[in-house]
């Protein structure tokens, strides 16, 4: 599918994953297309803006657009019938190149998705963003050590910030990369997180490598798992793994730390 995916149905699979409703079968299909194209994080983070700023705390006037995908899923489910889920027709750039209006490019993405929500699904979503909101702000700092038996490579340090799904990630003394390969930072999740998880119920938080001395400090954006349910998160890892394919996840960790 990764082949031939059209822009429309890339269109519902960066909106799905926003909304935690992939298949498995879906979830391995934007996998792979992140892997091509990692500009589509950022894409994800735009539809992700514009649906928070669509059911956000502070009233907000939205969009004409919005407004009436709104009122429709409204009226349809007053009436007792379903909002249909058919796609609408929207605009959007090949798949690989970026459209230059985001703003209005996903508002109407997110006119559409709304529009084949049924109303309960609406305030689902709205109820957890209250729900997130209420709960109190903390940072958490994870230090990753060997597995057990194995031998220590070096140190890692991450700084989780759940409700903004921001944190940091610090590691020294870990091996020089050899050309091709580079680091990466895994979230491991139960297997009953609603989550887009690779085999070994995984989710690629980022990829990095380190300088001469095996150092590297970073910002890092988080999977919405850390805000939705911690408690589902159950370690956090780094591999080495190939560069062409880090999301192949082919490696045991190097370093890990179970929570």
């Amino acid at each position: 599918m990764t082949g031939s995916i059209s822009s429309e149905q890339l269109q519902y699979l960066l909106a799905g994953y926003v909304l935690y409703d992939l298949s498995r079968e879906e979830s391995a299909t934007l996998a792979d297309l992140l892997a091509v194209n990692p500009d589509l994080q950022q894409d994800i983070d735009q539809l992700q803006q514009m649906l928070e700023m669509a059911y956000g705390d502070d009233p907000i006037s939205p969009p004409a657009h919005l407004r009436m995908a709104l009122l429709q899923a409204a009226k349809s489910a007053e009436s007792g019938d379903e909002v249909g889920s058919a796609p609408v027709a929207i605009p959007v750039s090949t798949l690989g190149r970026r459209p230059r209006r985001w703003g209005n490019l996903w508002g109407a993405a997110a006119a559409t998705l709304i529009a084949g929500l049924s109303l309960s699904n609406l305030m689902l979503w709205r109820s957890l963003q209250l729900e997130r909101a209420s709960q109190p702000h903390e940072t958490l700092t994870v230090a990753l050590g060997a597995p057990e038996g194995g031998a220590a490579v070096g140190q890692a340090q991450v700084v989780i910030d759940p409700n903004n799904l921001a944190g940091s990630l610090t590691v020294a003394n870990l091996p020089p990369l050899e050309p091709g390969s580079v680091y990466v930072l895994w979230t491991v999740v139960d297997p009953s997180a609603t989550a887009t998880v690779d085999q070994k119920n995984a989710i690629l938080t980022t990829v990095f490598t380190v300088d001469e001395q095996g150092q590297v400090s970073q910002p890092i954006d988080l999977p919405p798992v850390y805000r939705r349910d911690r408690s589902l998160v159950r370690a956090v890892a780094i591999t080495k793994e190939s560069a062409a394919a880090p999301q192949a996840h082919l490696s045991p960790p190097l370093l890990i730390q179970r929570l």
